[in-house]
Protein backbone atom coordinates (compact mmCIF):
# COMPACT_ATOMS: atom_id res chain seq x y z
CA UNK A 1 0.00 0.00 0.00
CA UNK A 2 2.60 2.34 0.80
CA UNK A 3 4.38 1.94 -2.39
CA UNK A 4 1.40 2.12 -4.06
CA UNK A 5 0.67 5.50 -2.62
CA UNK A 6 4.73 6.69 -3.19
CA UNK A 7 4.40 5.83 -6.61
CA UNK A 8 0.52 8.22 -6.78
CA UNK A 9 2.53 10.49 -5.67
CA UNK A 10 5.84 10.82 -7.82
CA UNK A 11 3.19 10.60 -10.86
CA UNK A 12 0.86 13.43 -9.42
CA UNK A 13 4.33 15.25 -8.82
CA UNK A 14 5.21 14.81 -12.34
CA UNK A 15 1.83 16.28 -13.57
CA UNK A 16 1.99 19.22 -11.40
CA UNK A 17 5.69 19.87 -12.18
CA UNK A 18 4.78 19.57 -16.18
CA UNK A 19 1.94 22.46 -15.55
CA UNK A 20 4.38 24.56 -14.44
CA UNK A 21 7.35 23.83 -16.57
CA UNK A 22 5.25 24.50 -19.34
CA UNK A 23 7.38 23.84 -22.79
CA UNK A 24 10.20 22.41 -20.65
CA UNK A 25 8.28 19.14 -19.86
CA UNK A 26 10.69 17.84 -22.63
CA UNK A 27 13.41 18.35 -20.17
CA UNK A 28 11.58 17.70 -16.90
CA UNK A 29 10.03 14.48 -17.79
CA UNK A 30 13.13 12.23 -18.60
CA UNK A 31 15.12 13.97 -15.27
CA UNK A 32 12.13 12.72 -13.16
CA UNK A 33 11.99 9.03 -14.41
CA UNK A 34 15.53 8.93 -13.11
CA UNK A 35 14.89 9.71 -9.64
CA UNK A 36 11.71 7.50 -9.79
CA UNK A 37 11.27 3.89 -9.52
CA UNK A 38 10.79 1.63 -12.77
CA UNK A 39 7.31 1.24 -12.20
CA UNK A 40 6.26 5.10 -11.41
CA UNK A 41 9.17 6.13 -14.27
CA UNK A 42 6.92 4.03 -16.75
CA UNK A 43 3.33 5.72 -15.14
CA UNK A 44 4.66 9.11 -15.56
CA UNK A 45 6.18 8.78 -19.24
CA UNK A 46 2.71 7.20 -20.57
CA UNK A 47 0.90 10.02 -18.52
CA UNK A 48 3.62 12.53 -20.18
CA UNK A 49 2.52 10.91 -23.19
CA UNK A 50 -0.92 11.11 -23.29
CA UNK A 51 -0.66 14.84 -22.28
CA UNK A 52 1.86 15.54 -25.75
CA UNK A 53 -0.68 13.95 -27.58
CA UNK A 54 -4.03 15.76 -26.25
CA UNK A 55 -2.41 19.10 -27.33
CA UNK A 56 -1.10 18.33 -30.77
CA UNK A 57 -2.78 19.76 -33.70
CA UNK A 58 -2.02 19.10 -37.41
CA UNK A 59 -2.46 22.04 -39.73
CA UNK A 60 -2.24 21.37 -43.55
CA UNK A 61 0.01 23.94 -45.49
CA UNK A 62 1.03 23.98 -48.82
CA UNK A 63 4.06 22.94 -50.56
CA UNK A 64 8.01 24.34 -50.08
CA UNK A 65 8.05 27.42 -52.19
CA UNK A 66 4.66 28.67 -52.02
CA UNK A 67 3.19 30.46 -49.41
CA UNK A 68 0.75 28.17 -46.93
CA UNK A 69 3.64 26.61 -45.74
CA UNK A 70 5.49 29.58 -44.20
CA UNK A 71 2.08 30.94 -43.20
CA UNK A 72 1.17 27.06 -41.00
CA UNK A 73 4.70 28.02 -39.97
CA UNK A 74 3.75 31.52 -38.33
CA UNK A 75 0.97 29.68 -36.77
CA UNK A 76 2.94 26.91 -35.29
CA UNK A 77 5.93 29.51 -33.77
CA UNK A 78 3.15 32.21 -32.24
CA UNK A 79 0.53 29.54 -30.41
CA UNK A 80 3.42 27.07 -29.17
CA UNK A 81 3.02 26.46 -25.66
CA UNK A 82 5.16 23.39 -25.16
CA UNK A 83 2.81 20.19 -23.93
CA UNK A 84 0.18 22.03 -22.86
CA UNK A 85 -0.42 23.20 -27.25
CA UNK A 86 1.66 22.19 -30.07
CA UNK A 87 0.90 23.22 -33.80
CA UNK A 88 2.61 20.73 -35.91
CA UNK A 89 2.99 21.99 -39.89
CA UNK A 90 1.87 19.47 -42.53
CA UNK A 91 3.20 19.79 -46.03
CA UNK A 92 0.16 18.94 -48.66
CA UNK A 93 -1.00 19.59 -51.34
CA UNK A 94 -3.15 22.90 -50.43
CA UNK A 95 -6.14 24.23 -51.40
CA UNK A 96 -8.77 21.41 -52.69
CA UNK A 97 -6.89 18.72 -51.41
CA UNK A 98 -6.44 20.45 -47.57
CA UNK A 99 -10.25 20.39 -47.72
CA UNK A 100 -10.20 16.70 -48.47
CA UNK A 101 -7.90 16.21 -46.38
CA UNK A 102 -9.78 17.62 -43.33
CA UNK A 103 -13.19 15.72 -43.81
CA UNK A 104 -11.28 12.17 -44.93
CA UNK A 105 -7.66 11.96 -43.57
CA UNK A 106 -7.14 10.80 -39.46
CA UNK A 107 -5.24 12.79 -37.14
CA UNK A 108 -5.66 16.54 -39.38
CA UNK A 109 -7.50 19.20 -37.61
CA UNK A 110 -6.76 22.96 -39.36
CA UNK A 111 -6.21 23.10 -42.84
CA UNK A 112 -5.19 26.18 -44.88
CA UNK A 113 -7.96 26.88 -48.22
CA UNK A 114 -9.35 29.68 -50.01
CA UNK A 115 -12.96 30.73 -50.25
CA UNK A 116 -12.79 29.91 -54.11
CA UNK A 117 -12.57 26.05 -53.05
CA UNK A 118 -14.98 25.99 -50.80
CA UNK A 119 -17.22 27.33 -52.65
CA UNK A 120 -16.82 25.38 -55.13
CA UNK A 121 -16.51 21.96 -53.85
CA UNK A 122 -19.93 22.53 -52.22
CA UNK A 123 -21.26 23.49 -55.72
CA UNK A 124 -19.74 20.10 -57.43
CA UNK A 125 -20.76 18.58 -54.30
CA UNK A 126 -17.54 15.88 -54.64
CA UNK A 127 -17.14 15.86 -51.26
CA UNK A 128 -20.67 15.47 -50.00
CA UNK A 129 -23.57 17.36 -50.24
CA UNK A 130 -23.50 18.86 -46.99
CA UNK A 131 -19.72 20.58 -47.07
CA UNK A 132 -21.28 23.41 -45.32
CA UNK A 133 -22.15 21.15 -41.88
CA UNK A 134 -18.96 19.16 -42.09
CA UNK A 135 -16.39 22.15 -42.17
CA UNK A 136 -16.35 25.41 -40.32
CA UNK A 137 -13.90 28.11 -40.51
CA UNK A 138 -11.81 29.87 -38.18
CA UNK A 139 -11.17 33.14 -39.59
CA UNK A 140 -10.56 34.37 -43.00
CA UNK A 141 -7.07 35.83 -43.90
CA UNK A 142 -4.81 36.90 -46.88
CA UNK A 143 -6.02 37.88 -50.37
CA UNK A 144 -4.50 35.31 -52.60
CA UNK A 145 -3.49 36.79 -56.16
CA UNK A 146 -3.10 35.04 -59.36
CA UNK A 147 0.86 35.55 -59.86
CA UNK A 148 2.38 34.76 -63.27
CA UNK A 149 6.22 34.00 -63.67
CA UNK A 150 7.51 34.22 -67.30
CA UNK A 151 10.67 34.63 -69.05
CA UNK A 152 11.30 38.32 -69.98
CA UNK A 153 10.86 37.53 -73.27
CA UNK A 154 6.72 37.08 -73.15
CA UNK A 155 5.30 40.65 -73.39
CA UNK A 156 1.92 39.89 -72.02
CA UNK A 157 -0.33 37.35 -70.62
CA UNK A 158 -1.72 36.48 -74.13
CA UNK A 159 1.78 35.97 -75.20
CA UNK A 160 1.55 32.54 -73.34
CA UNK A 161 -1.12 31.12 -76.22
CA UNK A 162 -0.14 27.51 -77.09
CA UNK A 163 3.17 27.23 -74.34
CA UNK A 164 3.47 25.40 -71.62
CA UNK A 165 2.61 26.74 -68.56
CA UNK A 166 2.99 25.14 -64.60
CA UNK A 167 -0.35 25.18 -62.43
CA UNK A 168 1.38 24.03 -59.27
CA UNK A 169 0.85 20.38 -58.13
CA UNK A 170 -2.37 18.89 -58.56
CA UNK A 171 -4.92 19.04 -55.96
CA UNK A 172 -3.99 23.05 -55.15
CA UNK A 173 -6.05 26.13 -55.82
CA UNK A 174 -3.73 27.05 -58.83
CA UNK A 175 -4.46 23.45 -60.58
CA UNK A 176 -8.00 23.99 -59.75
CA UNK A 177 -8.81 27.39 -60.70
CA UNK A 178 -5.36 28.50 -63.08
CA UNK A 179 -6.56 26.96 -66.08
CA UNK A 180 -10.15 28.65 -66.00
CA UNK A 181 -8.61 31.69 -65.86
CA UNK A 182 -7.09 31.26 -68.74
CA UNK A 183 -9.75 29.85 -70.56
CA UNK A 184 -12.54 32.54 -69.16
CA UNK A 185 -9.57 34.37 -71.06
CA UNK A 186 -9.54 33.23 -74.08
CA UNK A 187 -5.77 32.26 -73.65
CA UNK A 188 -5.46 27.84 -74.18
CA UNK A 189 -2.08 26.74 -72.86
CA UNK A 190 -0.74 23.54 -72.35
CA UNK A 191 -0.97 23.01 -68.72
CA UNK A 192 1.49 21.15 -66.54
CA UNK A 193 1.78 20.77 -62.85
CA UNK A 194 4.59 20.82 -60.26
CA UNK A 195 6.03 22.47 -57.92
CA UNK A 196 6.53 25.91 -57.70
CA UNK A 197 10.37 25.84 -56.92
CA UNK A 198 10.61 23.73 -59.86
CA UNK A 199 8.43 25.72 -61.85
CA UNK A 200 10.61 28.54 -61.24
CA UNK A 201 13.90 26.24 -62.27
CA UNK A 202 11.83 25.05 -65.54
CA UNK A 203 11.04 28.82 -66.69
CA UNK A 204 14.92 29.71 -66.01
CA UNK A 205 15.86 26.50 -68.00
CA UNK A 206 13.40 27.28 -71.21
CA UNK A 207 11.60 23.88 -70.60
CA UNK A 208 8.39 25.86 -69.82
CA UNK A 209 7.28 29.29 -70.48
CA UNK A 210 5.67 30.17 -66.55
CA UNK A 211 4.69 29.01 -63.48
CA UNK A 212 1.53 30.20 -61.77
CA UNK A 213 0.94 30.33 -58.43
CA UNK A 214 -2.79 31.65 -57.17
CA UNK A 215 -2.18 32.22 -53.26
CA UNK A 216 -0.68 35.21 -51.08
CA UNK A 217 2.28 37.59 -52.26
CA UNK A 218 4.99 37.15 -51.91
CA UNK A 219 5.57 33.35 -53.10
CA UNK A 220 8.72 32.43 -51.60
CA UNK A 221 10.27 30.97 -54.62
CA UNK A 222 9.24 34.16 -56.56
CA UNK A 223 10.76 36.13 -53.40
CA UNK A 224 13.60 34.44 -53.82
CA UNK A 225 15.28 34.35 -57.97
CA UNK A 226 18.35 36.59 -57.86
CA UNK A 227 17.35 40.29 -59.48
CA UNK A 228 18.74 40.09 -64.07
CA UNK A 229 17.66 36.58 -64.17
CA UNK A 230 15.60 37.07 -67.24
CA UNK A 231 12.46 36.58 -65.34
CA UNK A 232 9.19 38.90 -65.08
CA UNK A 233 5.85 38.74 -63.34
CA UNK A 234 2.97 39.70 -66.16
CA UNK A 235 -0.34 41.39 -65.36
CA UNK A 236 -4.10 39.77 -65.88
CA UNK A 237 -6.63 41.34 -66.98
CA UNK A 238 -10.00 41.79 -65.28
CA UNK A 239 -13.05 41.50 -67.59
CA UNK A 240 -16.71 41.31 -66.13
CA UNK A 241 -16.39 37.40 -66.22
CA UNK A 242 -13.88 37.10 -63.64
CA UNK A 243 -15.27 39.46 -61.39
CA UNK A 244 -17.81 36.95 -59.97
CA UNK A 245 -15.24 35.62 -58.34
CA UNK A 246 -12.59 37.26 -57.84
CA UNK A 247 -11.41 40.81 -56.47
CA UNK A 248 -8.70 42.94 -58.71
CA UNK A 249 -5.46 43.30 -57.18
CA UNK A 250 -1.80 45.09 -57.45
CA UNK A 251 1.66 43.37 -57.12
CA UNK A 252 4.26 46.19 -56.22
CA UNK A 253 7.96 46.39 -56.41
CA UNK A 254 7.71 46.29 -52.34
CA UNK A 255 6.64 42.77 -52.97
CA UNK A 256 9.30 41.84 -55.36
CA UNK A 257 12.06 44.01 -55.70
CA UNK A 258 14.09 41.47 -57.88
CA UNK A 259 11.11 40.88 -60.19
CA UNK A 260 9.48 44.80 -60.86
CA UNK A 261 11.09 48.26 -60.85
CA UNK A 262 11.17 50.43 -58.02
CA UNK A 263 7.48 52.40 -57.77
CA UNK A 264 5.66 50.02 -60.52
CA UNK A 265 2.46 48.41 -59.63
CA UNK A 266 0.91 45.15 -61.80
CA UNK A 267 -2.87 44.82 -61.92
CA UNK A 268 -3.87 41.27 -61.14
CA UNK A 269 -6.97 39.16 -59.47
CA UNK A 270 -7.15 37.85 -55.80
CA UNK A 271 -9.31 35.26 -54.18
CA UNK A 272 -9.20 34.63 -50.08
CA UNK A 273 -7.25 32.28 -47.99
CA UNK A 274 -9.29 31.15 -45.13
CA UNK A 275 -8.40 29.12 -41.53
CA UNK A 276 -10.49 26.22 -41.87
CA UNK A 277 -11.33 22.88 -39.06
CA UNK A 278 -13.78 19.91 -39.13
CA UNK A 279 -17.26 20.55 -37.62
CA UNK A 280 -16.69 18.33 -34.32
CA UNK A 281 -19.77 18.47 -32.05
CA UNK A 282 -19.45 20.40 -28.90
CA UNK A 283 -18.07 18.47 -26.01
CA UNK A 284 -15.95 15.95 -27.79
CA UNK A 285 -12.20 15.50 -27.41
CA UNK A 286 -11.22 17.18 -31.07
CA UNK A 287 -13.83 19.81 -30.35
CA UNK A 288 -12.08 21.20 -27.04
CA UNK A 289 -7.92 20.88 -28.63
CA UNK A 290 -9.56 23.09 -31.56
CA UNK A 291 -11.21 25.48 -29.08
CA UNK A 292 -7.74 25.40 -27.31
CA UNK A 293 -5.87 26.30 -30.48
CA UNK A 294 -8.69 29.04 -31.06
CA UNK A 295 -7.86 30.21 -27.55
CA UNK A 296 -4.16 30.78 -28.22
CA UNK A 297 -4.20 32.16 -32.05
CA UNK A 298 -6.83 34.98 -31.30
CA UNK A 299 -5.53 35.64 -28.13
CA UNK A 300 -1.92 35.81 -29.34
CA UNK A 301 -2.88 37.56 -32.65
CA UNK A 302 -0.67 40.56 -31.99
CA UNK A 303 2.73 38.51 -32.22
CA UNK A 304 1.54 37.14 -35.73
CA UNK A 305 1.83 40.81 -36.88
CA UNK A 306 5.77 41.60 -35.82
CA UNK A 307 8.54 40.59 -37.33
CA UNK A 308 9.49 37.97 -38.61
CA UNK A 309 6.09 36.69 -39.11
CA UNK A 310 4.65 36.86 -42.88
CA UNK A 311 3.90 41.55 -43.43
CA UNK A 312 0.41 39.81 -44.57
CA UNK A 313 -0.48 39.39 -40.81
CA UNK A 314 -1.14 43.23 -40.60
CA UNK A 315 -3.87 43.00 -42.94
CA UNK A 316 -5.85 40.31 -41.53
CA UNK A 317 -9.78 40.96 -40.07
CA UNK A 318 -9.98 37.46 -38.39
CA UNK A 319 -13.43 38.75 -36.86
CA UNK A 320 -15.06 39.13 -40.15
CA UNK A 321 -17.64 36.50 -41.19
CA UNK A 322 -17.58 34.69 -44.67
CA UNK A 323 -21.22 34.34 -46.06
CA UNK A 324 -22.94 31.21 -46.63
CA UNK A 325 -19.94 29.45 -44.38
CA UNK A 326 -20.67 28.61 -40.27
CA UNK A 327 -18.01 29.83 -37.91
CA UNK A 328 -16.56 27.59 -35.83
CA UNK A 329 -18.44 27.79 -32.61
CA UNK A 330 -15.67 28.04 -30.07
CA UNK A 331 -14.24 30.81 -32.29
CA UNK A 332 -17.57 32.77 -32.92
CA UNK A 333 -17.76 32.38 -28.46
CA UNK A 334 -14.37 33.79 -28.27
CA UNK A 335 -14.89 36.72 -30.58
CA UNK A 336 -18.53 37.41 -28.97
CA UNK A 337 -16.83 37.37 -25.32
CA UNK A 338 -13.80 39.60 -26.32
CA UNK A 339 -16.57 41.81 -27.85
CA UNK A 340 -18.47 41.99 -24.84
CA UNK A 341 -15.35 42.72 -22.99
CA UNK A 342 -14.37 45.61 -25.66
CA UNK A 343 -18.07 47.15 -24.87
CA UNK A 344 -17.54 47.39 -21.26
CA UNK A 345 -14.20 49.00 -21.92
CA UNK A 346 -15.44 51.28 -24.30
CA UNK A 347 -18.48 52.55 -22.18
CA UNK A 348 -16.07 52.75 -19.05
CA UNK A 349 -13.41 54.78 -21.05
CA UNK A 350 -16.30 56.60 -22.60
CA UNK A 351 -17.56 57.63 -19.16
CA UNK A 352 -14.16 59.28 -17.80
CA UNK A 353 -13.97 61.07 -20.78
CA UNK A 354 -17.42 62.77 -19.70
CA UNK A 355 -16.03 63.52 -16.17
CA UNK A 356 -12.69 64.75 -18.03
CA UNK A 357 -14.74 67.38 -20.25
CA UNK A 358 -16.92 68.36 -17.26
CA UNK A 359 -13.91 68.68 -15.48
CA UNK A 360 -12.49 71.19 -18.01
CA UNK A 361 -15.72 73.08 -17.98
CA UNK A 362 -17.21 71.56 -21.13
CA UNK A 363 -21.36 72.04 -21.18
CA UNK A 364 -21.95 67.88 -21.18
CA UNK A 365 -25.73 67.06 -22.07
CA UNK A 366 -25.79 63.23 -22.14
CA UNK A 367 -29.15 63.46 -22.14
CA UNK A 368 -29.57 65.21 -26.25
CA UNK A 369 -28.88 61.89 -28.64
CA UNK A 370 -27.65 64.12 -31.11
CA UNK A 371 -25.04 65.73 -28.45
CA UNK A 372 -24.21 62.44 -27.02
CA UNK A 373 -23.35 60.81 -30.44
CA UNK A 374 -21.20 63.70 -31.44
CA UNK A 375 -19.22 63.41 -28.07
CA UNK A 376 -18.79 59.43 -28.75
CA UNK A 377 -17.73 60.27 -31.48
CA UNK A 378 -14.71 62.92 -30.76
CA UNK A 379 -14.07 60.50 -27.37
CA UNK A 380 -13.28 57.99 -30.32
CA UNK A 381 -10.90 59.80 -31.93
CA UNK A 382 -9.41 60.83 -28.90
CA UNK A 383 -8.85 57.42 -27.65
CA UNK A 384 -7.48 56.65 -31.47
CA UNK A 385 -4.66 59.87 -30.85
CA UNK A 386 -4.05 58.41 -27.31
CA UNK A 387 -2.93 54.77 -28.38
CA UNK A 388 -0.21 56.53 -31.64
Amino acid sequence: MRTGFRNAVICLLYLAASDVVGAQGRQEGPALEARASPRAAQQAREAYRERVNENVLFLMGGQLGAAYIQIAHDIAVVVDEGVNLRVLPVIGGAGVQNVHDIIFLRGIDLALTSIQTLNSLRKSGELGANLDQQISYIAPLFPEEMQVLAAAKTGALADLRGKRVNFNNRGSNTAEFGPLVFKTLGIEVEAVFMSQLDGVARVRSGEIDATVCICPKPVPAFAGIPAGTGMKLLEIPYPEPLQVDYLPALIASDDYPNLIPPKEKLETIAGHTVLITFNWPRGSVRYGRTAKFVEAFFSKFGELQKPPRHPLWKSVNYAASLPGWKRFPGAQDWLDRSKAVQSVAVEAGFAEFVKLKAAQGVAVDLADPEEKERLFREYLEWSRKSRK
